[in-house]
């Protein structure tokens, strides 16, 4: 019975992701850089501005590992990009679902240099 309640669940959360995004709403919601606090109360954009570096932070963790680990570093955005929910804009007036706009990629692997991975971000 939880399956069942779990599935329904998931399936509702992905239908609300193909929503066309509510352009109006999200026009008089707040934009908030990233790094900075955000408002006590609404929701808001998070404006991850080009030209800005951004933490990024990767950490490994599991039973094959002896301890956590953690690595922090920064990467810099050619284009400004905007977020709400699951809609993603680079200039924060024309909204598409997030993977419409931006396409992720993250993979990786063990080989004789080691554990590598990958995190590949592309304009579409």
């Amino acid at each position: 019975m939880k399956k069942a309640l779990y599935a329904i669940l998931i399936f509702f959360a992905g239908c609300a992701s193909l929503q066309p995004p509510p352009t109006e709403k999200i026009a008089h919601l707040p934009v908030i850089h990233v790094g900075s606090p955000p408002p006590q109360d609404g929701e808001y954009i998070v404006l991850y501005p080009a030209g800005f570096a951004i933490p990024v932070t990767l950490k490994a963790s599991g039973t094959m590992f002896a301890a956590e680990s953690k690595t922090e570093s920064h990467v810099i955005l050619a284009k400004n990009l905007y977020l709400y929910k699951y809609w993603a804009s680079h200039d924060g007036k024309a909204w598409k679902n997030s993977h419409e706009l931006l396409g992720v990629e993250f993979g990786g692997g063990f080989d004789i240099n080691g554990l590598q991975s990958n995190l590949i971000l592309n304009a579409k």
